[in-house]
């Protein structure tokens, strides 16, 4: 049969257009779910994430027997950083420290941002000398890097106080939390 090239034309018109909606609602969805389970100023875990997470860990960690630490970190005298140079500067610091943890932690850990300037790492299988070391990497590589903000005194250097609590037989996910909490205070 003939083709006609006009329908032929709207044909495919209509199921191109009818491709790019598709992946937009897919694109949409997915930064929908995305949001979710992230902290939008330095797209790590949220503290939502991190709580659902950490319950499905010490489970885990009771069931079979293994070995489940958890570091808090919060930054020093972080209120300083935003009085004087700004909140913009002081997200800017956020984001570089999410990096910082990030490069420095293990694939198999877990990174959040627990509120404000603390977040918590979850690492599985990990003993509390490996947890000790961990948070003494964690704290050197604060400690050396320099915070690049947009203000003459550029860059700064911060530091952040850090405690660890590994898992114990009668641990409850809040429990563990506190412990590393109390530590972090000491």
């Amino acid at each position: 049969t003939p083709v006609d090239f006009n329908e032929m034309f709207a044909r495919v018109k209509t199921q191109i257009r009818r491709k790019k909606y598709q992946e937009a609602l897919r694109a949409n969805y997915q930064e929908s779910v995305s949001m979710a389970v992230t902290d939008g100023l330095t797209r790590l875990y949220n503290r939502h994430y991190l709580d659902t997470h950490l319950k499905n860990l010490v489970r885990q960690a009771a069931e079979q027997g293994r070995a489940l630490s958890v570091v808090i970190m919060d930054m020093d005298h972080f209120k300083k950083v935003n009085d004087t140079y700004g909140h913009g500067a002081g997200d800017a610091v956020l984001k570089s420290l999410a990096g910082i943890i990030v490069k420095t932690i293990r694939s198999a850990d877990l990174a959040a941002r627990y509120g404000g300037e603390e977040f918590v790492v979850l690492m599985p299988e990990t003993d509390a000398v490996r947890a000790y070391e961990a948070a003494e990497r964690l704290r050197r590589a604060v400690e050396t890097n320099e915070f690049a903000i947009e203000h003459p005194d550029s860059p700064l250097h911060k530091t952040v106080s850090i405690g660890y609590a590994t898992m114990q037989a009668d641990d409850t996910p809040e429990s563990l939390l506190k412990r590393a909490d109390v530590a972090l205070y000491e």
